[in-house]
């Protein structure tokens, strides 16, 4: 939290999820930045950070207690940590076996998700990014699937989400971005008609995908989108501003000593252009990096 109006949205969000979750703790945590005051003003004024630190917790306090229900205040911790957001939150995050993180982002704030993808790379829990303002519903979740593990985690916690909010009777939609090979035209093959190949191919790996997937009772559709600019995050992002889904869901790596600095080139571009739709970055939990990685990445 950042005491801002975004804050509002954030803690919309809070409420719907850790209701439906019966989540037991909630920490919500503000990071101030560093306070330099000169020694000799200090000697005169010995409790400046502590009273600033305090005032910032009552206003977090406040916000919370308008906002949200009596229950989910009685499970909430309020944290104040002094210095950057990312190390701040990171230690707090692997101190605490925190299992979620949620954080709000301004729509229009220079170096707007560099600070979600530094969460993303290094937090060994799942991270979902809320953009100010968000319409909160529950509607349709979509889903950007390559059919590889990490397609596989998202699209098991985009199922598992929805099974949450039957009465919602959420509709989850598969997008798969297709390309067609440059060597096509040696097949023969016009690029319309390669491109149809392509097509039924993704149709057949499709299939394969969800058979190792339980997902009955659930509502999926599939989605199929030729990649015409060799670029397919702007394909995901067209279709999600036009569809306007609940949230994305996308998979990234695990964290482990190989892997800790990397959590794939798509992922982080499309948490860096959207700043309009809720995305959930979904990792297995506690895939730690080795603590050589982590301090460099700090």
């Amino acid at each position: 939290m950042d005491t801002s109006d975004a804050d509002k949205t954030l803690l919309k969000y809070l409420q719907k999820i850790a209701t439906s979750s019966e989540t037991k703790e909630i920490h919500l945590f503000n990071s101030i930045s560093e306070m330099r005051i000169p020694e000799e003003v200090l000697k005169d004024f010995p409790e400046i950070k502590e009273r600033s630190i305090e005032d910032r917790k009552n206003q977090i306090w406040t916000l919370v207690r308008e906002e949200l229900s009596e229950a989910i205040v009685n499970a909430c911790h309020v944290h104040v940590k002094e210095g950057a957001p990312s190390k701040a939150i990171l230690k707090f995050v692997e101190k605490n076996n925190i299992d979620l993180i949620m954080m709000g982002r301004h729509k229009h704030f220079i170096g707007g998700g560099i600070l979600s993808n530094r969460l993303a790379r290094r937090a060994a829990c799942s991270l979902f990014i809320i953009p100010e303002q968000a319409e909160l519903s529950m509607n349709m979740l979509h889903v950007p699937c390559d059919f590889s593990p990490h397609s596989k985690i998202a699209m098991e916690e985009a199922i598992k989400v929805a099974r949450k909010y039957p009465e919602s009777n959420v509709k989850i939609v598969c997008q798969n971005v297709f390309t067609v090979p440059g060597g096509y035209h040696y097949s023969g093959k016009t690029y319309d008609e390669f491109a149809e190949v392509m097509r039924n191919n993704a149709q057949k790996d499709f299939e394969r995908f969800m058979a190792d997937i339980d997902h009955e009772g659930i509502n999926i559709e599939v989605v199929y989108s030729l990649d015409t600019n060799d670029n397919p995050v702007t394909d995901i992002m067209d279709f999600a501003r036009e569809h306007n889904p609940s949230a994305i869901f996308i998979g990234v790596k695990g964290r482990t000593a190989t892997t800790a600095l990397f959590i794939g080139s798509r992922a982080e571009q499309l948490i860096q252009y959207n700043s309009d739709i809720p995305m959930m970055v979904v990792r297995p939990k506690g895939r730690n990096a080795g603590i050589m990685d982590f301090i460099k990445e700090l």
